[in-house]
């Protein structure tokens, strides 16, 4: 995918590469170095070029949000998840009815889970216990 702009002075460039903008660390030449990917030096942009760049980036980055989020349609998304919504309600009904063995019996479970996770990991990488 090509996305050539055209900056102030001239210059053309492809913004899909670009991977940074930077305040020019050489003090003589006040303005900014872009990063482009595959190039091996920045090129160094005016501080008119840089500004008017990272306005293109914004509108370039508020595209692809209001693209992403005019597509998603909540009512079709909570159809699609019926099923999912009506075991989750089901799961969470079960889970507060359950009774006092079956809750012992759990976490008797839980923690055993806990001991064998433990137990394959290296000394200092557990992820339950303290040693």
């Amino acid at each position: 995918m090509n996305n050539p702009v055209e900056l102030p002075n001239g210059k053309i460039l492809n913004i899909v590469r670009c991977v940074a903008l930077i305040p020019s660390a050489n003090t003589s030449n006040i303005g900014y170095d872009l990063i482009l990917e595959g190039y091996s030096s920045p090129i160094h942009l005016e501080a008119s070029d840089a500004s008017a760049l990272k306005q293109i980036l914004q509108l370039e980055q508020d595209r692809k949000i209001t693209a992403t989020y005019s597509a998603w349609d909540k009512d079709e998304q909570l159809r699609k998840n019926q099923k999912a919504i009506t075991l989750l309600a089901k799961r969470i009904e079960h889970n507060q009815n359950m009774s006092e063995e079956e809750l012992k019996e759990r976490e008797e479970l839980f923690e055993e889970f806990k001991l064998r996770i433990d137990a394959s990991r290296l000394p200092d990488q557990k992820l339950y216990s303290q040693s």
